[in-house]
């Protein structure tokens, strides 16, 4: 504990529902105080029920939360969610009764945009009456953070092996230029997307740095639209696939990586896996992807370095 300037992590992600019937309630929570209509909430339904009625996302999270437990014990270690059970305030009520005063929260998302970031701190600060005697320092965006860059390079370079990673390492890929490498993160609004875009993009460059000096081919395009193509930022990543072959001839697979995604959730399962798969074989491409980067080894030694970090307390 000596190595930590915390007394406990809080883990705090997106949530998704659980279950077929947990969806109706995460959907009334997701879209409370904005113009939801009952198509929306049918369609959100539909959506679920492609990948079994649940998003994965909370199975990932409490599996990170058991691997953080076990590698910073007796540190504790919380999970906290916007839209689901337990919510932001639940944890900060455990929290309190644990009698933790200093706690770092990681938000599950690489980027400090603010149109990504705020959702996040906004709701602890309104949650922060739950626990007053707390102190809680907020680990910072990690797009750019050594760590997580080798997890997602690794993650490239498992795809490119088939899932060989130690003979990939020594010995490289085959650079036939049979492979494009589509780094994919969410759309936003253009109205609230500042500084998001600049955050990918240098992420995925920096990623492909790492890489080198294999040559690759790759792009960066947006997933999960929810509005009009003007309003929203673009390449979109189904729009784009269509391209692959004139911008890419001879080239015979398309890998995607979700470096926008710390967990599995519905857009990976479902607009990657189902969506954008469909429209990359619609091609006559063969689809793989690399899974959501929160699995990686990298991010516990990333995530022992924020808590032995001095940090900014939330205001």
């Amino acid at each position: 504990m000596n190595e930590f300037r915390c007394d406990a992590l809080l883990i705090l992600t997106y949530g998704g529902p659980e279950s077929p019937e947990e969806v109706p309630l995460y959907l009334d929570r997701l879209f409370a105080g904005r113009d939801a209509s009952p198509r929306a909430v049918a369609v959100g339904k539909e959506r679920y029920a492609l990948i079994g009625g649940k998003s994965p996302i909370m199975d990932e999270a409490r599996a990170l939360a058991a691997a953080f437990s076990e590698e910073f014990a007796p540190l504790p270690v919380f999970l906290g969610t916007l839209y689901a059970d337990p919510s932001a305030e639940d944890a900060l009520c455990e929290i309190d009764r644990a009698g933790c005063r200093r706690v770092l929260v990681l938000i599950a998302s690489p980027f400090g945009a603010d149109g990504v970031r705020n959702r996040y701190t906004e709701r602890l600060r309104r949650a922060a009456f739950r626990a007053p005697r707390t102190e809680f320092v907020l680990a910072p965006p990690f797009s750019a953070h050594p760590k997580w860059i080798r997890a997602q390079a690794d993650l490239v370079l498992s795809l490119l092996a088939g899932g060989e990673l130690d003979r990939i390492r020594w010995e490289g890929p085959d650079e036939t230029g049979k492979d494009v490498l589509l780094f994919t993160a969410h759309s936003l609004p253009v109205s609230a997307s500042a500084g998001y875009a600049g955050e990918f993009e240098a992420a995925c460059g920096a990623v492909v740095r790492a890489l080198s000096p294999r040559r690759l081919l790759w792009h960066a395009v947006y997933q999960s639209r929810s509005g009009p193509a003007a309003m929203w930022l673009g390449p979109d990543a189904e729009e784009f696939v269509r391209r692959i072959p004139a911008l890419h001839p001879g080239v015979t697979d398309c890998l995607v990586v979700p470096v926008g995604f710390f967990f599995e959730n519905l857009e990976t399962a479902a607009d990657l896996d189902i969506d954008l798969a469909a429209a990359v074989q619609k091609e006559n491409l063969k689809y793989r992807r690399a899974p959501a980067v929160s699995r990686a080894p990298e991010i516990i030694e990333m995530v022992r370095g924020f808590l032995a970090d001095p940090l900014p307390v939330i205001g």
